[in-house]
């Protein structure tokens, strides 16, 4: 029985702005809390008393938060971090991404997993949708289960000849039976915080009937559908042309929208899509750092929430973005917005929601706020540590959580209660710079065809 007693921060429940408790507790019992602040405490005492086995946490000082929640990771791709620079969409995927993707082996995509998760981690993130590559997706969930976090993902769908390249492209009979078998192995793994979803790459990467029959398999099972789209204008201009209609009104014609799918980017949209976004309850994955490196664009998103629309937060994969923060994605979703008339049209409060409460209800998660019967997911976050000091001069914490914090400032992360990341304290999860430095060569020297091992 996993009993845990946190005391003495200042509690950010994130189920409303005045949710904050300068002096709370939280009470965690088996993974769940189930007492909050003097009833906590009360029960504490009360186990302890009568000899139960009780681990107490001081956290003086320091902010108790939700655990943040990010709807759209490339776990495999993070081998590929700081690559070229400058290029757009569509180029980038073709010189960059997908042969870098193609060259992954078994081992590589494992260490690739490790890093993205460990600096994830680190940064208080403990839930991640993530998309997967072709192959080798049992080393991404592998991954996942050492770190103990909460992580939904699945082998990437590209299936049309004529638009994907030859060494990532595989039939759609193939592609959905491997997903079928991830399923059977990892789907409700550990404890239930391992999931899979079907990841068709995007409407130009996927035929007609793959697509349909993703649609039907998922409204069958209950999975979660995640995929790209209206990333760029050019993607736009391709499906328009291959199908006669706009990206998102595709998706939806064939039967990709609804609660259970997660549409990441979603930055060029007319008002019939953004109509059907919120008629469908379809969540969109705002990704502000990748649209901006990769000159995409900036998503709409104070007009998608006063639609309705439910807007979460993702850093993408590590080549478009570089770093896999949170706190990054925040401070940008917050900002962007700025850059029209009408400052404060995404408020903090509103930013930190997106990244906790509303990732979480986009995975279908009990998790992302701070209530009993909730997942304990949470994070620990000090305000002393590096430069957001001082914060006394408002009495909300949202804002400097949002404009001044960094994941420096993360203390701790836990996830149903057991730490999983303690600043300072050793981290096996990450790999060594050997590891990471071997597995690049690896991939170096396969893109080049120096290694003609079956990856």
């Amino acid at each position: 029985m996993n009993n845990l007693l946190v005391e003495g921060a200042r509690v950010l429940g994130m189920t409303r702005p005045s949710d904050v408790t300068p002096d709370g507790a939280l009470l965690v019992e088996d993974g769940a809390i189930v007492a909050l602040h003097a009833e906590a405490r009360k029960r504490g005492a009360e186990t302890a008393a009568a000899g139960g086995k009780l681990e107490r946490v001081d956290a003086s000082g320091l902010w108790l938060i939700p655990g943040f929640v990010q709807t759209h990771i490339h776990l495999c791709q993070t081998l590929l971090r700081n690559g070229p620079d400058d290029l757009p969409l569509l180029p980038w995927l073709k010189t960059h991404v997908w042969p870098g993707e193609a060259a992954l082996d078994e081992a590589s995509v494992e260490v690739s997993a490790r890093l993205g998760l460990a600096e994830l981690l680190a940064g208080g993130t403990t839930a991640l949708l993530d998309m997967g590559t072709v192959r080798h997706t049992d080393a991404i969930f592998r991954a996942a289960e050492a770190s103990g976090m909460r992580v939904t993902s699945g082998n990437v769908l590209m299936d049309d000849a004529s638009t994907n390249p030859e060494d990532l492209c595989m039939g759609a009979a193939e592609s959905l039976a491997e997903t079928e078998r991830l399923a059977k192995r990892w789907h409700g793994a550990a404890g239930g915080r391992l999931a899979v979803a079907y990841c068709p790459r995007f409407a130009v990467s996927c035929t007609d009937g793959l697509l349909r029959t993703v649609a039907a398999r998922a409204r069958s099972n209950g999975f979660l559908v995640h995929t790209h789209a209206s990333e760029s204008v050019d993607e736009v201009a391709l499906v328009l042309a291959r199908t006669g209609k706009r990206n998102v009104t595709y998706l939806d014609d064939v039967g990709i929208s609804g609660t259970h799918v997660v549409l990441a980017h979603v930055i060029h949209t007319d008002q019939d899509e953004r109509a059907l976004l919120a008629a469908r309850g379809t969540t969109v994955a705002h990704c502000p750092s990748s649209n901006l490196k990769l000159g995409s664009g900036i998503c709409p998103v104070p007009e998608y929430r006063a639609q309705g629309i439910r807007v979460t937060l993702g850093a993408d994969g590590a080549p478009c973005n570089d770093r896999l923060d949170p706190f990054t994605e925040m401070r940008l979703a917050a900002l962007l917005p700025k850059v029209r008339p009408g400052a404060g049209m995404l408020s903090a409060w509103d930013v930190v929601r997106m990244a906790t409460a509303d990732g979480a209800a986009a995975l279908g998660l009990q998790a992302g706020t701070l209530e009993t019967g909730r997942r304990a997911d949470f994070v620990l976050l000090d305000p002393a540590s590096g430069f957001a000091a001082p914060t006394a001069w408002r009495d909300d914490p949202y804002g400097p959580i949002v404009y001044s914090m960094d994941r420096s400032h993360v203390a701790a992360t836990y996830v149903e209660g057991v730490l999983r990341y303690s600043r300072g304290a050793p981290f096996p999860l990450k790999p060594t710079a050997e590891e990471i430095n071997a597995a690049v060569a690896g991939l170096k020297r396969r893109q080049s065809g120096g290694d003609s091992r079956k990856r």
